[in-house]
C-alpha cells in the first residue's frame, strides 16, 4: 500500500496558519498581525516576519548589529579626492531647454540645466564641491532656450599624474593609487550615463589655468527657427542687416541695473536669414536667422528678433531699427514683448588653441540618441502637418489664415494690445539713467536703514 505524504514545508505552513488564526482571535493581536508581511526565505521553506521597525525594537530587542556593521564598511568606502588631481577642463555641452528653467543655477528654481550637471558631475565623483570647482559658462540661455554648442570650464578629477590642465596640490597622494595614470577618465561616456536625456557632453578638452569659458570666447552664433507664415522675407534682411556693427543696444535688451550692466554697446558680426531647404516657398517653410556676436546683452537676440518679425508681417518698416538704434532720438525703449524662447539656440562657442577631443563611441552614443528624439518629435510633425493639409483644402478656394507665427509673436497680446499699435506710439520705459538713479537711490535708502537699526 503507497502512502502519499504531504511535503513537510506545506505541512508546517498549515500549522503556522492554523496558529495564527487562533492568535488573531484576540483583538489586541490583530494590529500587529497586519502589520506582519509572510514571505518564503529559502527553497526549504523558511520564513521571515517583517515588523515595522518600533514594533520589531518591541519583540526582538536590538538585534545582532548587522545594521551598524553595513555602516561601518559603507563609511569605509567613502571616495578619497586627495588620491586623485584635479585637471582644468572645458566641457561642450549640447541640450534642450524647453523644459528647463534656464541654465544658470538659482536658489529659487530646482529645475536648470547647471543643477542638473551639477548632480551628474557629484554623482561621478568628477567633483567634490560646486563652489570650489572654478567654474565659468560661456553663455547664459534664458529659460526655454536649448543650446548645441554651449561650453563651461571647471576642474573636474583627473587620473593622470601630469598634462596640460592638470593642477598639482600640496598633499595631494596621487602618485600613490594603485592602477592606470596614463588614461584620462572617459568623461563623455560618464557624464552621459548620468544626465537626463535633454542633456548630452559633446567633447571635452583640456584648458590653462587663465581660461575662462566666459571671457576666453571669440565669438557665439545663435539660430533662431520660424515658418515663413506670410511674411516678407526681403524686408527682414534688410532689417536685420541694420543691427550688424557696434551700436548701443540698449533698446533691444532687457536693460540689468541690479546685475551692474551700464555699457550697452555690442557688436553684431553678421546675421543671415534663410530656409532650412530648397523646397518651394511655403506658409510652412522654416527659416533660421543667423546671428553672430562677440557678447550679448540680456535677452538681446529675442528683442531683436521681434522687431524683424514685425517688419516680416508689414507692421513696421526696415527703418525702425534706425531710430531705435539712435539713442538720442530714442533714449526711451518702446513697450514691446520678446520673440519666443522655444525656436533660439545657442549655436557654437568659438574658441582659440582649444582641441577638443571625444570618445568616438559616446559620440555614436549620442547622435543615436538625438535620431530616437529626431524620430519621435518628425512622426509627431508630419502627423499635423497632414491634417493641415487635409483641413486646408476645405477651404478652397479661399486663402488659408497664416497664424503660423501667433506662438513666437503674441507679445502685443500680453501686453493688452488687441489692434497693432505702431511702436513709436506706444508707452515708453524709463531711461537708463532714470532707472540707475532709481537703483542706486534704493540702495542708499537700504543703507541708511541698516545703519540707524531699522528693519530693511
Amino acid at each position: 500500500v503507497r502512502i502519499r505524504m504531504r511535503p513537510l514545508v506545506h505541512i508546517h505552513r498549515l500549522s503556522l496558519s492554523a496558529s495564527l488564526t487562533a492568535y488573531s482571535s484576540n483583538s489586541s493581536n490583530r494590529t500587529l498581525l497586519r502589520k506582519i508581511q509572510l514571505r518564503p526565505m529559502s527553497e526549504q521553506g523558511r520564513m521571515e516576519e517583517t515588523v515595522p521597525e518600533p514594533e520589531r525594537k518591541e519583540a526582538i530587542g536590538s538585534g545582532s548589529g548587522s545594521t551598524s556593521e553595513r555602516e561601518v564598511k559603507k563609511a569605509k568606502r567613502q571616495f578619497d579626492f586627495n588620491m586623485y588631481k584635479k585637471r582644468h577642463i572645458a566641457l561642450k555641452i549640447a541640450y534642450l531647454g524647453w523644459d528647463y528653467s534656464g541654465l544658470a543655477i538659482q536658489d529659487t528654481v530646482e529645475n536648470t540645466i547647471e543643477a542638473r550637471l551639477f548632480e551628474s558631475l557629484q554623482k561621478t565623483k568628477l567633483i567634490e564641491d560646486p563652489h570650489t570647482c572654478n567654474y565659468s559658462r560661456c553663455g547664459r540661455t534664458d529659460k526655454g532656450v536649448s543650446a548645441l554648442g554651449q561650453v563651461v570650464a571647471l576642474h573636474l578629477r583627473s587620473s593622470l599624474l601630469e598634462g596640460h590642465g592638470v593642477i598639482s596640490t600640496t598633499g595631494n597622494k596621487a602618485h600613490e593609487r594603485k592602477g592606470d595614470k596614463t588614461t584620462e577618465i572617459p568623461y563623455m561616456h560618464i557624464l552621459n550615463s548620468v544626465l537626463p536625456e535633454e542633456i548630452r557632453i559633446l567633447a571635452w578638452a583640456p584648458v590653462g589655468m587663465d581660461f575662462s569659458a566666459r571671457f576666453s570666447c571669440l565669438h557665439r552664433t545663435y539660430k533662431y527657427f520660424f515658418p515663413l507664415g506670410a511674411m516678407d522675407i526681403s524686408a527682414m534682411r534688410q532689417a536685420a542687416q541694420k543691427f550688424v556693427g557696434e551700436h548701443d543696444f540698449r533698446n533691444f535688451c532687457k536693460m540689468d541695473i541690479s546685475g551692474g550692466v551700464t555699457n550697452f554697446r555690442r557688436t553684431v558680426l553678421s546675421i543671415e536669414i534663410n530656409p532650412l531647404s530648397n523646397s518651394s516657398p511655403s506658409p510652412y517653410q522654416m527659416y533660421e536667422m543667423t546671428v553672430t556676436g562677440q557678447a550679448y546683452l540680456l535677452h538681446q537676440i529675442r528683442c531683436m528678433a521681434a522687431i524683424i518679425f514685425l517688419v516680416g508681417n508689414g507692421l513696421e518698416t526696415p527703418d525702425i531699427v534706425d531710430h531705435m538704434l539712435d539713442i538720442e532720438k530714442c533714449p526711451r525703449k518702446p513697450q514691446y514683448g520678446m520673440a519666443s524662447a522655444l525656436p533660439l539656440i545657442l549655436y557654437d562657442c568659438v574658441f582659440e588653441n582649444v582641441e577638443w577631443q571625444r570618445d568616438e563611441h559616446a559620440y555614436e552614443a549620442v547622435l543615436k540618441h538625438f535620431q530616437h528624439m529626431w524620430t519621435a518629435h518628425m512622426v509627431k510633425t508630419t502627423m499635423i502637418r497632414r491634417m493641415l493639409d487635409s483641413l486646408t483644402l476645405s477651404l478652397h478656394p479661399s486663402p488659408p489664415p497664416h497664424s503660423q507665427m501667433a506662438p513666437i509673436i503674441q507679445s502685443d497680446h500680453r501686453l493688452g494690445i488687441r489692434t497693432y499699435k505702431p511702436l513709436l506710439s506706444r508707452p515708453t520705459s524709463n531711461t537708463f539713467e532714470e532707472r540707475y538713479e532709481h537703483h542706486q537711490a534704493s540702495k542708499r535708502r537700504k543703507l541708511q536703514e541698516t545703519s540707524d537699526g531699522q528693519p530693511t
